[in-house]
Formats: structure tokens, sequence, C-alpha cells
């Protein structure tokens, strides 16, 4: 079986012809794609067997390979990604090429386009055929449907490439110029390559395929883009043939000489074996040949007579051995050594016209119109001159038409109808007697001028602008006007939409005050008698308008910003080299977002951040509060910040300093206040300077505050201490003027920090004071306010002392969701065997799981649940008893208790899959309840879902009225080859009444009594509270909110917080019914 083609594909002969008829193959086998109009893309057969050998470069070949992107090979399989036959090898040893380039279809695309996208062959025992059915480039996908087929001729060795139907083509420019030919077991062009090209050559050609020349090197390719220039399609029934052949073609020219205003000979190196040749010319620009009038000639040059005067010509040389022809030559240059294929051609005669066009210049552009000039000729043609203008920087031929012509003597030119923003290249030549004409300069280029114009005021996303703006923009010479929008929206016109006559106009005032503290977007648009506007709209600019100064009190904790930016009218200055003040996330001891300076390691501190304007009078005295730190760290960078005010927000205007922070360390928040007394009435800006060393750490600050100093001040320091489950000491440091009144404080389980109308739930004429009917295991926040008067009170202290009651006995019902993304409080979590500290040998709280109990398999966020990581170590001490253990829940008043939880296992290598690798065992969870009497077992599984399965187990009747805690326990190697795949997820642990009660009016069925309005507001009622001895408020976490001894009718609740509640009703019978109630 032969395998290697020779390396004379060169020496194929080549015709071809149109009007050949098309005959589709409907048999064979269908290679691609494997379905019906089902994607194809970059495939390649496995080698196919040809009925009978075929003779290519000589050699027989009994099998090919056919590719998807329009080609087929010999030897070997080419690449799925080669779209370069001719030029690209690989291990090929041959290849036919009829469109080869990325082709291809995809029926996942929204624009189908019609017919029966596929490849296919069929062995008709004389031909073998390979057929492309509506193929098309890929980048054309959507549009193009080309038919085309590959034909070998087993008795003569013939190579057919036949077109059938075929669209034009497509506007997609990428892979819009494939290669078409033959090649042999190289690429060497000079022997082993036969292939064609056809370009849009000249600019605008009707030269369709049919008029294809022969490829000027092994990369020649064959234009196909409507988007270059529809015209060079492919006309339905042509055929290109290449017939075994035996004469080398002529591949070598010489520069051209003799070149007259009617002549040029044409010089060649003849190939080995030609006895004589036949030569053939055209102008640039003719689809057609003429032949030589005396061919065949026999030296290895011709003479070509009876040439039109400056015309440029292409020519082509067929070498002959007798009756033997080779394929004509590639296009050869003036200089012999490259391609002429282009709009210069083999060579141009001279002109008649010896008027030689330089200088040339352009002026007074406009976006429509400019004119152009040039240096006079030295000797002056006698017509005047003629110009040609494009937005194609390709040189015209002699023969295109000009744009337009001046007269005698005449050296400019006005061009008018162009178009915005283009660039236009252009051309001159003398005209010398209205027949005669001179050889186009070299070309010249000018930009019209764009209709939007160049805006100077306000500046793209300008701050402070003012309530009355003025626009300016640069006139646009040539503009008859301009459209001025201003909108409250990017593009809208809500606020303004005029024309502005005149095209030396350049500002407008907007006269009508806008708001203040609004951003504003703009453009301005010119327009000319004959154009209304660019294509392009002009670039829409915004501004925000100054803030009007504000009255007090100011606060400003920026938690409405997106970080890094700033709050609305503030703003920040650098006066130095280092970093500028912006936002962050806060960190350890703030809350929300804070201001924040990030050293700089080579340049100091020196930016000012400044509040809104604010109104101030003089001799009255203000108040301002805020918090800072330094960041946390073994070893410690000082920062500095100052805080002045002043008339403007300028550093220069800090004249008045009101804090000077030179030594800020450590993480721990500063709370601290000054007060201030302005001399004159006026606006004034709050500034903070932060002035640190380079290369020191972070500056925050949060919580300003800027107010009349009240006439009573709050109280600092608040501090609890003794701490126990119900109860607590708090103290705290008493103000420089001590109130007359004693204090007052508050204390909630929310962190919402109280108003001035919030009654206080004690009070102190001491700096102290006890706390007491506290619930276990619940975390309190308090505030103290200062007492001067009955009608003068402070405001609450700034610092909130947060503390935690001791861990004890919680009252069923009780429910964990762990929402915190942190352990829970008064939770164990333990591990009694583990020797080490490793995080995946504990149960997690925040984070995600991975692989089967990935976020996109268990469908809940990181931090709302509490997991097992089944990472390393898997094996080893502690990895069978990771565990966590509930608080103590008292069941009293459960009548039939259960515990439910959710959980969540589904052990995979992969996130996307749900199915269990064999190799490696399940985790197992294991849920244990002990009332001291000893851990029981009451759920145990290693079971896999891709879902959250929900377990409730009813305890037994034994545990009625006892204290439980419940443990759950995850061993991550069962059977002693764990992995890391098998997280173990829990969420929504209940210890509650079987079945729930329903959150709604509730009437109790057994005592007859009735609790209402369901939900509340302030108060509750009971319809008959005599039965009633006391009644308990337990949250939905279990937690004892507070108790009630001997309740009147009316339950006064407006101390609790939005939520749902468990109300309690402490029966005189010893009995006990629970309310599910909803404060609102």
């Amino acid at each position: 079986m032969g395998v290697y083609a020779q390396t004379n594909v060169a020496n194929y002969t080549f015709s071809k012809s149109t009007g050949v008829a098309y005959t589709s193959i409907t048999g064979g086998t269908k290679l691609f794609p494997t379905g019906t109009n089902t994607t194809y893309d970059n495939e390649v057969s496995a080698a196919i067997p040809l009925s009978s050998p075929f003779n290519f470069g000589g050699v027989s070949m009994t099998t090919c390979y056919i590719s998807a992107n329009g080609f087929i090979t010999f030897g070997a399989a080419p690449s799925g990604t080669n779209y370069t036959p001719m030029s690209s090898l690989g291990t090929t040893t041959g290849a036919i090429s009829a469109f080869g380039q990325d082709g291809g279809f995809s029926s996942s695309d929204a624009t189908q386009p019609p017919g029966n996208h596929e490849v296919r062959y069929e062995d008709l025992g004389t031909e073998f055929v390979v057929q492309w059915q509506d193929h098309a480039n890929y980048s054309n996908r959507s549009t193009e449907r080309l038919n085309f087929q590959i034909r070998l001729v087993y008795a003569t060795g013939e190579i057919k490439i036949i077109y059938g139907n075929c669209t034009d083509p497509g506007t997609s420019t990428s892979n819009s110029t494939p290669q078409v030919g033959i090649r042999g077991n190289s690429t060497t062009y000079a022997s082993n390559v036969n292939s064609l090209m056809i370009g849009n050559v000249p600019n605008g050609t009707t030269c369709d395929w049919s008029k294809a020349v022969t490829g000027s090197a092994n990369n020649s390719t064959m234009l196909f883009s409507s988007t270059t220039n529809a015209n060079v399609k492919i006309p339905a029934g042509l055929q290109y043939k290449w017939t075994p052949g035996t004469q080398a073609p002529v591949r070598t020219f010489a520069a051209a000489t003799g070149i007259t205003n009617s002549a040029a000979t044409v010089n060649w190196t003849a190939p080995t074996g030609a006895t004589g040749y036949n030569v053939q010319y055209r102008a640039v620009g003719s689809c057609d040949w003429t032949d030589l009038v005396g061919n065949p000639v026999s030296a290895a040059s011709a003479t070509i007579t009876g040439l039109t005067q400056n015309t440029a010509y292409q020519v082509q040389v067929q070498a002959l051995n007798g009756a033997v022809q080779s394929v004509y030559s590639h296009i050869p240059n003036a200089a012999g050594s490259g391609s002429g294929y282009v709009s210069a051609g083999s060579f141009s005669t001279t002109p008649n016209c010896a008027s030689t066009v330089t200088g040339l210049s352009s002026a007074a552009l406009t976006p429509e119109s400019a004119t152009i000039s040039w240096t006079a000729s030295t000797t002056p043609p006698g017509n005047g001159y003629e110009y040609y203008y494009s937005t194609n920087s390709t040189a015209p031929i002699s023969t295109v038409t000009p744009s337009g012509s001046v007269g005698a003597g005449v050296t400019t030119a006005n061009l008018s109808g162009l178009t915005p923003s283009t660039q236009y290249y252009y051309w001159v030549r003398g005209n010398c007697n209205g027949t005669d004409k001179g050889v186009w300069s070299s070309s010249a280029n000018f930009t019209t001028l764009g209709l939007c114009p160049t805006v100077t005021a306000p500046a793209s996303s300008a701050t402070g602008v003012s309530v009355t703006p003025t626009i300016t923009w640069t006139a646009i010479n040539g503009a008859a006007g301009y459209k001025l929008k201003v909108g409250t929206t990017s593009g809208g016109n809500d606020v303004l939409d005029m024309d502005i006559a005149g095209g030396a106009s350049n500002s407008y005032t907007i006269t009508t005050p806008l708001n203040f503290a609004t951003t504003y977007y703009y453009s301005v648009t010119g327009y000319t008698a004959n154009i209304t506007g660019p294509a392009t709209a002009c670039t829409v600019r915004s501004f925000q308008t100054v803030c009007s100064s504000t009255g007090l009190p100011y606060t400003l904790d920026f938690e409405s910003v997106t970080t890094p930016a700033l709050p609305t009218c503030t703003t920040v200055i650098n006066s130095g080299s280092g970093n500028l003040w912006k936002t962050a996330t806060a960190p350890t001891g703030f809350t929300g977002k804070v201001l924040n300076y990030s050293y700089n390691s080579s340049n100091a501190a020196n930016t000012w951040f400044f509040t809104q304007g604010l109104n101030l009078t003089a001799g009255v005295s203000y108040r301002i509060k805020y918090k800072y730190a330094n960041a946390t760290g073994t070893t410690q960078y000082p920062e500095k910040v100052k805080v002045a005010y002043g008339s403007s927000p300028a550093s220069s205007a800090m004249t008045n300093t009101i804090a000077d922070h030179g030594n800020i360390t450590g993480g721990t928040v500063t709370n601290t206040f000054t007060d201030f007394t302005p001399s004159a009435t006026g606006v004034y800006y709050i500034g903070f300077q932060a002035y640190s060393l380079a290369d020191m750490n972070q500056i925050y600050v949060d919580d300003i505050n800027i107010d009349v100093t009240p006439t009573c001040s709050e109280p600092s320091a608040v501090t609890v201490s003794a701490i126990t489950t119900t109860g607590a000491s708090v103290s705290w440091t008493a103000p420089a003027t001590a109130p007359g009144s004693g204090y007052e404080y508050y204390y909630s389980t929310s962190s919402t920090a109280p108003t001035a109308s919030t009654t206080a739930l004690g009070t102190s004429t001491t700096t102290s004071a006890p706390l007491s009917g506290l619930s276990p295991s619940t975390t309190y926040y308090l505030w103290v306010r200062s007492v001067c008067s009955s009608s003068d009170k402070s405001a609450w202290s700034s610092t909130v002392a947060v503390f935690n009651t001791l861990c004890g006995t919680v009252m069923a019902p009780f429910v964990q969701n762990f929402d915190s993304g942190a352990a829970p409080n008064c939770w164990n979590n333990v591990n009694p065997t583990a020797t080490g500290t490793d995080a995946t040998l504990f149960w997690k709280f925040a984070g995600s799981a991975d692989y089967g109990a990935s976020p996109a398999n268990n469908q809940k966020a990181a931090g709302t649940y509490a997991w097992v990581d089944a990472s390393s170590p898997y094996a080893g001490a502690g990895v069978n008893t990771v565990q966590l253990v509930t608080p103590s829940v008292n069941l009293t008043g459960l009548t039939a208790p259960i515990v439910s939880f959710d959980w969540f296992k589904n052990h995979s290598m992969s996130s996307g899959t749900t199915v269990s690798p064999s190799t490696y065992d399940n985790n197992k969870l294991t849920v244990e309840v002990n009332d001291g009497n000893g851990w029981v077992v009451i759920f145990s599984d290693n079971t896999n879902l891709n879902q959250w399965r929900t377990v409730a187990v009813p305890l037994a009747a034994s545990y009625i009225g006892a204290t439980i805690q419940v443990r759950f326990t995850v061993d991550k190697n069962v059977s002693g080859n764990g992995y890391f795949y098998d997280d173990v997820l829990l969420d929504n642990v209940e210890v509650k009444q079987n079945p729930n009660l329903a959150t709604s009016e509730t009437a109790i069925k057994e005592n007859k009594l009735t609790v209402y309005p369901n939900p509340f507001t302030d108060r509750l009622t009971i319809s008959d509270v005599s039965k009633v001895q006391s009644v308990s408020i337990v949250d939905v976490s279990g937690r004892l909110i507070k108790t009630i001894e001997k309740p009147s009718s009316e339950l006064q609740l407006r101390d609790l917080k939005e939520g749902l509640y468990l109300v309690i009703l402490n029966m005189k019978d010893g009995s006990k019914q629970t309310v599910k109630a909803i404060k609102r």
C-alpha cells in the first residue's frame, strides 16, 4: 500500500469550467454529524478504504482521511484544528482541499439555517466522492449553506472539485479565506503545492471564484466574505480539475523590462523540460485574460505590445513541452520576486501625461467636508487635475473613475457629503488632455471632525457641582448647533432636552436650580444642516451637585456605602503622597462598615476626610463623638489622627483643632467626645486627618455624631461583672458633672440601641446596679444614661456592654438553627479521644461543605448549619468521636417530647454527582440522649441522599419531665478506610412537643382559656387568669426571657423584640399550657 506521495504535485495540469452538473450523493456513509442536524466541528474520520488504488503524485493510495473542515488527506489523519491544509503538513503525505478552513455546524445556535448539514462519502466504483452538504464557515454558520464535492477518478487519477448551490458569503471576516488546491508530501511551493487564489483586487472587483488564479505561495487563499466583497462568491456548477502531468510550472520571474506607454517585456526562468510558453495578460480590474499574439513563444521572455498607457497589467505564463502543458504560473509582481495579484499588478505602462503630483495636504475640516490641496506639477497639465478619495487605503488603478476634478491651474478641491469621524484617503493626478492622465500621487489622509465635542465642564463624575451649572464644550467647525440633554438617568432627558443653535456656541448655563446632592447625566451632541447626529451616541457624562449644608444632629455610620466608596456629601483629599481615606468592612470591635486609612509602605499619610457642611451658631457649644482604633497585632505600628473644623472642605481651612490622637495603638475601640464652640455663625466642615508615618498599620473611625452639647452628659466605661446564670452587676464611670437624679439602665437580648423614649428597666443613685431575673445561656446588651432632672436626661451611653449569662438549664421547647456562623452559646463542641486540635476533628459552624455536600447540592449558605469536614485526619485518634452536645434542656411541660433535626450527607467525589464512590466507606451520624442515667442512642445512619432529611425521634415516656442533653457524634472512619469526600451537615435541632401547636389565636381546650390578640403588639390578654399561677415567656431558642408571678389578665410585653415566643401558662392545678404567640 502506497502512503508516500511523490514531490511532483505542482506538475498537475489545471482547468476550470462553469455550468457543470452537480450530482448530489445520498447513499454511501454519513460521517458527520452522528445525528440529523446535530453539531459537528473539527471532526476527522478514521482511514477510509478506496475500492481501487488511486494514483496521487505517482503513488497508489488505498485509503484517505476526511476532515469536517473541507478537505481530505492521504497517509495520515490531519489534526482536528488544521484549517490550512495547503500550508500545514502534520504527518500527512498529501491533501486535496475544496474549502479548507474552520467549518461546521452548531445545533445550539439561536439562528438555524435551513438544510441538512452533513459530511458523507460514497464509492461509486469509478469515482470516490466526498460531499459537504449545507456546510459553512463556522463563524458564519447561521447564514451560509455551501455544497461541494471532491471526486477522485480512479481510472485517470483526475481530481475534481465541484461546487453546487452556495449561498453568498457571510458577514464575518473570521476564517473567511479558505485554502483550495492540492498538495503532496511536503509544503514546498515550487514543486509540491498546486493551489488557487482570489481576492478583492482591485477593491470592489466583480471577479468570482470562476476567475481564480494560481496561488503565489503555499498559504494562498480564496476570499469568501461579504463584508470584504460579496461579489467574490461561488457560482453553482463551478468545477476545478487537476490532471496528473509531467511539466513543471514557471515559478521564478525577473523584473519586467522595456516598459513604455504601450509595451513591456516579461522575463522568467525556464523550468526543466520546457520547450515553449503561452503568455496571457490583463489589465488590473479585468476578470478575463488575453492571449499574447505569437503564442507559443520559445524564449523565457516575451514582449507584450498594444497596451494602454498608464495602466497596470497582470501576466501569467504556462510552460509547454510539446503537447504537454503545465499549470499557469502565479502572477508576478514588478520586481518578479513576489505576487502581482495586487492593484499594482506585474507592471504599469508609462503615462502619456508626465504630470506628477506631490505635496498633498488637507485643511478646513468639518464633520462632513474638507479641503484638499497639492503642489502644482513642474509641467502643469493642460486640463487640470483629477482627485479620488475613499475610506479604503488601497490605491486606485488608472481606470478607476475619479471622485472629481478641477480646471487647469487649480490646486485645491472641496470635498463634501463626507461622514463624520471617518478617515479618508485621497490621491491626485494630472489631466493632460482629457484622454491622457498622469499617475496617481502617493496617498494622504485626513479624518473628518466628529459630532461629539470635547466637553470641558463639568468634568466627568465631578462632585460638588453648582445647582446652576454651566456646561461648556469646544465648538466644532462646521456644526450648525448642538443638542444638550440632561437627565436623572444615564441617557435621560427628563431635566433638559434642547437645541442650541449656532456652531460657534460653546456653553449653556442651567438657570433653574437643580436638586442638591443629586447625580445628573448629560451629553452634548453636535449637528449640521444635513446630519442630525453621529451614528454612535456621544458620551454621557455625570456630575453630582453640591450638597446643601445641614443642621444638627448629624450622624455618620458609613452603613449606606458600598465599600470602598464614601457616603454622599462627604469628600476626601490627599495633601501628600500616601493613600486616601476609604470605607471598609468593620474589623473586630466595630459593627458594619467604617472609615479606614490603610498604610502606604513608602509614603507618610496626609489625607483629609470631610463631613457635609454643618450649620453652626457662634457661641454655642457643640459635641462631636466618634470611635477609633488601630488594627490588632503582636507588633504595634502607631497611627495618628487629628480632628479639626473649618469653613471649607480644604486642608488649609482646618484651622480649629478639636482633638489630636498622636499614638493610636492596638485593636481596642476607643469611644471619645470633645466639645467645641465656633466664634462665628456659618457653615463648617469637620475634618479627620490621617498623618501617620509611612509603613504603619490601619486607622478605623466610625459612628461620628455631632450635636449641641447636652446639658446632661452620659456616663462612660460601662462594664458588667459577677455574671451568673440569672444575674450580674453593672458599673460605669460618672460624667465630669454628676447627674442630680442618678442613672437609668436598659438591657435587652437585641443589639438595637434604645432611643430617648425607651422606658428604662432600672434606676440607680450610684454608679453601679445589680441585675436579676435574667435567663441562663443568653446574650444581653446593656446601656446606661444620666438623669439630671425629670425632664433632662442624657443620651444612652455610646458604649454598649455585651455579656452572656452563664450556661444553665433551658426550658423546652428548645430550638437551634446555627445561623450565626459561630458555635452556639452553651453547646459543647468536643472530641474526647482526640490528641490534637485539628479543626477537622471538631464540628464547624462557618464555611461551606464540599463535594457531594457542596452549596450547589445542599442549597444552604455558608454559616447557616453545623458540619463535620471529612478532610484529613480521617484515621487515628479522634476520628470516631467528633461530638456536639446541646445545653441541658428541661422537658417540663412536654407531655410527648420529641427530638427533631435536619441532616445532609451525600457521599460523592464530585459536587455535580450523587453517586457514592465504592472505594471508600461512608461516615456515620449517631444521635444520643442523656437524662443523667447515661447516653442512649436514638438514631444512627450512614446512608446518602442529595437532599436534606428531617428526622423526628419521639422520646420514651421515662423522659417526660426530665432534664436531658442531646449528643451528635460523627464517625469519620467507620470501616477503616476513611477519605475526605463525605462531609456531614446538621441543622434545625429542636426538642419540643409532638405534635406542634399552630401559630394563631389559640384556645386551650383543657382549661377553656383564650390568649389574644395573636399576633400582638404591646400586651396579651388571658381570658381567665384565675386559673393561672405564673407565666413564663420563652424565645424560639429555648431561652427563658421572663417569668411573671401571679399575673393580671393583661400581660405587658412591650419590651419584647419582634418575633415568635412561647407563652407557658403554669396552671394552679399543676398543669402547663403552651401557646405560640407572635410579637409585632
